[in-house]
This record gives structure tokens, C-alpha cells and sequence, in this order.
């Protein structure tokens, strides 16, 4: 996809099949949280997840769960991959990756990717109505470097081993410590994760 003349898309396909899904940013970062907070899939769980589908719902869940995880990915738009996807969108839906970075946390990292909307694009993300979330992405991945949310980025994934200066090392281990996403491994049960949802 080339998102100077292609339109977004509206649909995920499932074994030659178009389903019609939710696209509003709101709702994939939601979905996104959804799958950073979940340890097991159980059956409510997956029927919440399969909501994103709005007319029909595909019979095969798994060829299901695969399309909304290459749409929340965006891969189609960006197949080279991007370092911002290292929250662990692309891995597995039933699994978490061996040794994933979080880069960032929508929760966590909410002032911050809010203001440099408004800082960068003058763009209000609490009052728009709508955005296309492949839209949102590609907004998001081209945040300039000096924004906050870009340089926690930095400094969450950098290698410290290819720092060479030791008190560089040391300077960006204590940023580390203050802007490490915390609770990257708390997992909601059912009653909190339907809260969410609502």
C-alpha cells in the first residue's frame, strides 16, 4: 500500500473473503491493550476481540484473530517492519515474543503522544472525531526525534552495549529507570478487561 494515493483501508480479508472492521484509532489502542494485558485468551476474551468486526465475523477464528493482528501491525502499509512496532504488535496473538522491547505504552506514554500531536500537527486526539488508525500510525512514526515521546522511544531500545562512553551509559540507565513502563507485565482478569471494553 502507498499511502500517498491508496485509501486506507476498511476491511481485513479472511480466506478470500472481505469482513468490514472497526478502523478508529480509539479502538486499536484499545485492542492493542487489550493484547498487551491479556495472558490467556479464554472464550470472552475472544468474543470481545472479535467485535472489531462489524457486519459478519469470519468462521474461522484463528484466520480471524491473524487478520486483525496484521491490521493493527499496519505490515501492509509498512511490510519493511518499523522500531515502533517493538510494543509487541507483530507477535504472535496466543504468545507473547521471547525478548521484546517495550518501546511504549499508550497508557503510560498518553501525555506525551497527545502533545506532540498538538505540538507537531496541531491535531486534538481527545476531540477528533474520527482517525483512520493506520492514519494515527503513520503520524505517530513520523514524530520528529526532539518530540517526548520520540526520545522515551530512544531511550527505552537503544543498545548500551554500542555506547562506548560509560557515563553516557550511566546518564541513559537512570532515564531508563524513571520512564520504564511499569506494570509491562500486569495482566487483567475478565472483569477488568470487560470494564475496559465496556
Amino acid at each position: 500500500m502507498n499511502v500517498l494515493f491508496d485509501s486506507f483501508p476498511e476491511t481485513v480479508e479472511v480466506q478470500g473473503k472481505k469482513y468490514k472492521i472497526v478502523t478508529d484509532f480509539r479502538e486499536w489502542i484499545k485492542f492493542s491493550e487489550l493484547l498487551r494485558c491479556t495472558e490467556q485468551f479464554n472464550i470472552r476474551i475472544l468474543d470481545m476481540i472479535l467485535e472489531w468486526y462489524i457486519d459478519a465475523r469470519p468462521d474461522d477464528i484463528a484466520a480471524a484473530l491473524t487478520a486483525l493482528q496484521k491490521f493493527l501491525s499496519a505490515e501492509e502499509m509498512n511490510p519493511e517492519g518499523n522500531e515502533q512496532t517493538a510494543q509487541g504488535w507483530e507477535d504472535d496473538i496466543e504468545g507473547r515474543a521471547e525478548s521484546s522491547v517495550e518501546a511504549f505504552s499508550f497508557g503510560q506514554d498518553a501525555l506525551c503522544i497527545y502533545s506532540a500531536f498538538m505540538e507537531v500537527y496541531g491535531i486534538d486526539i481527545e476531540t477528533i472525531p474520527y482517525m483512520h488508525w493506520w492514519k494515527f500510525l503513520v503520524l505517530f512514526w513520523g514524530l520528529p526525534s526532539s518530540t517526548e515521546i520520540k526520545e522515551r522511544i530512544h531511550y527505552r531500545t537503544v543498545d548500551l552495549t554500542s555506547i562506548k562512553n560509560k557515563e553516557e551509559r550511566e546518564r541513559i540507565k537512570k532515564i531508563r529507570k524513571k520512564i520504564v513502563i511499569r506494570n509491562s507485565q500486569r495482566k487483567m482478569n475478565d472483569y477488568q478487561i470487560g470494564d475496559v471494553f465496556g
